[in-house]
């Protein structure tokens, strides 16, 4: 899913996703948020900023990829990288009587063209005060780069006793050269947003080890909540890496050449693609390897929690429920909204969210 400035249809969505989410902050449960938000900011004005470094050994969190499907396994061989010791920065942003919020870098196990693409950004939210080990989660966003909704998500998640790790999916943000934009970067060379998509998997496994070594974080208990793009890559992640002691997917589905080939928001690339001799066909066979569904098989259904809109105009239904019934049928609820309208619904799914990322172990992962 890609931005673009020329697009006036993706800029209304855009606004009223916007607007919809701004309402969310003004109900009763946005107004408790935001006034935990300022709170915060408040007490940290006038604060020095202090940054953490550290290096992660991963040697005992990162696992070799495998299966006995001769065919996953191979497609699982993209995935697999060594378990190097990676350094990362950890920069206090604000601090409150609940929370405190940091800016997590790490180097990315995928080198790019681009410079800027090779660091990992994060933020990293962090209930204080708490008793004992936490469980946490990485929190993989939507194509708007405001990250208006994931930061209220992570704050709802922190406040409950959840330590909540947004990524900067790649090209996103701090991910890109200053002027670019998506739309150049995406519509210039198609194909790399499925390698972004494979890319996300690998910094999200990277982002799982840096987790299990927090001395506030129980490393048995790391979850994955993904919205929309995040959904989709987070389904993927989730079938890639068994690890993952819960998974939350917001309206995202399987398949993800038709959803690219349907949604409105991709028509760009989709045209380029036409242009360059791409079928739907061939770009399903180009995007194998990225498809949530190959993999699903391997996800704990208990572990898992799809939510959806009924009358979703970008992610097929079909695509949505293929990946239930691969996954295993897990826990699936359908909002009466559409992709973007749902916002409006934010209140009502938060408090599931959470209470589904706190709850106990399930059975152990599928192999």
């Amino acid at each position: 899913m890609t931005n673009d400035e020329s697009m006036p249809n993706d800029q209304w969505r855009m606004r009223w996703l916007a607007l919809a989410v701004r309402w969310a902050v003004t109900s009763g449960l946005g107004l408790f948020l935001l006034g935990t938000a300022v709170a915060s900011a408040e007490e940290n004005r006038g604060q020095r900023e202090g940054t953490e470094r550290g290096v992660c050994r991963c040697d005992d969190t990162l696992k070799p990829l495998s299966d006995p499907d001769p065919g996953v396994r191979k497609l699982l061989a993209a995935y697999d990288f060594p378990p190097d010791p990676f350094p990362w920065s950890l920069r206090l942003q604000e601090t409150g009587q609940r929370y405190s919020v940091y800016h997590l870098t790490f180097p990315s196990p995928v080198r790019s063209e681009l410079v800027e693409n090779n660091t990992v950004h994060g933020e990293y939210y962090v209930p204080r005060g708490a008793a004992g080990r936490m469980p946490a989660v990485v929190l993989l966003h939507i194509m708007d780069e405001s990250f208006l909704l994931e930061r209220m998500i992570c704050r709802y998640l922190a406040l409950g006793g959840v330590a909540a790790l947004m990524l900067e999916m790649p090209y996103y943000a701090d991910r890109r050269p200053a002027g670019a934009s998506l739309h150049t970067i995406y519509v210039g060379e198609p194909l790399r947003i499925l390698q972004a998509m494979r890319s996300a998997v690998l910094e999200t496994r990277r982002a799982a080890c840096w987790l299990q070594k927090r001395p506030e974080v129980d490393p048995s208990r790391i979850g994955l909540v993904g919205v929309s793009l995040g959904a989709i890559v987070g389904g993927l992640a989730a079938g890639v890496d068994p690890r993952f002691h819960r998974t939350v997917l917001v309206l995202g589905g399987g398949d993800p050449a038709h959803i690219l080939w349907h949604a409105d928001e991709t028509r760009s690339i989709r045209d380029r693609l036409i242009q360059l001799g791409y079928t739907r066909e061939r770009l399903r066979e180009a995007a194998e390897g990225i498809d949530s569904i190959r993999f699903a098989r391997r996800v704990n259904p208990k572990t898992v929690l799809m939510i959806n809109a009924s009358n979703d105009e970008t992610v097929p239904r079909a695509c949505t429920e293929a990946l239930w019934q691969a996954m295993g049928r897990p826990a699936i609820q359908w909002h009466p909204a559409g992709h973007y309208t749902i916002a409006l619904l934010i209140p009502m799914i938060l408090p599931t969210v959470l209470d589904f990322v706190r709850a106990g172990p399930a059975e152990a992962p599928r192999e």
